[in-house]
């Protein structure tokens, strides 16, 4: 692997629309630091980014468990887990998943995807649901939105989505890593 390898500088894209900012100044490596320690618990110093960034030289090559944390940032298990992502970019998707015509008018699925969201939601009829706790995501209690499948690993993508009567933007779930966990209640 080198430092300009494709795998590389795909995950630097990932964890600045993870951190939510381009990467320029110290004090962004810095935040970087503060924002992955709080995410997963794991420090990566901010002189570590900037030579990974190539921020400050010399730019060296990055220990493989560097590589490790950052991809857990991104909600990866592993960087050779993003790796391997990168190079199976189509295929049936053989995971867990859950669909809703197998569902009853009534049931529950909670639905999770990093970091730390954790939604209820309902289901109603056809491909709708009802979000009954949007927790910390951008969904919230009461929305309606509909889905043919919640697939573990992968992005919830919501087209249709109606709040109070008003039909938002399309809306995705779990970008980074997927959905990461679905009961059926």
């Amino acid at each position: 692997m080198t430092d300009n390898s494709s795998e590389l500088l795909f995950l630097k894209d990932e964890i600045a629309r993870r951190f939510g900012s381009r990467l320029q100044t110290a004090t962004d490596f810095e935040a970087l630091s503060v924002s992955i320690e709080a995410a997963i618990g794991a420090l990566i110093s901010a002189s570590t980014l900037k030579r990974l960034w190539g921020y400050v030289l010399p730019q060296t090559k990055p220990r493989m468990s560097t590589l490790d944390l950052l991809a857990r940032y991104c909600g990866r298990g592993s960087y050779a887990v993003l790796c391997a992502e990168l190079r199976d970019t189509s295929g049936f998707i053989t995971s867990r998943h859950v669909d809703s015509s197998s569902l009853q008018p009534g049931t529950e699925v909670l639905l999770q995807w990093m970091p730390d969201r954790i939604v209820r939601v309902k289901y109603l009829d056809g491909r709708r649901f009802l979000v009954l706790d949007g927790g910390t995501s951008k969904l919230r209690k009461g929305d309606e939105f509909e889905a043919s499948a919640f697939l573990m690993g992968h992005p919830l993508y919501l087209d249709i989505i109606e709040r109070n009567g008003t039909r938002l933007p399309p809306y995705v779930a779990g970008r980074s890593g997927g959905i990461t966990g679905i009961s059926v209640l």
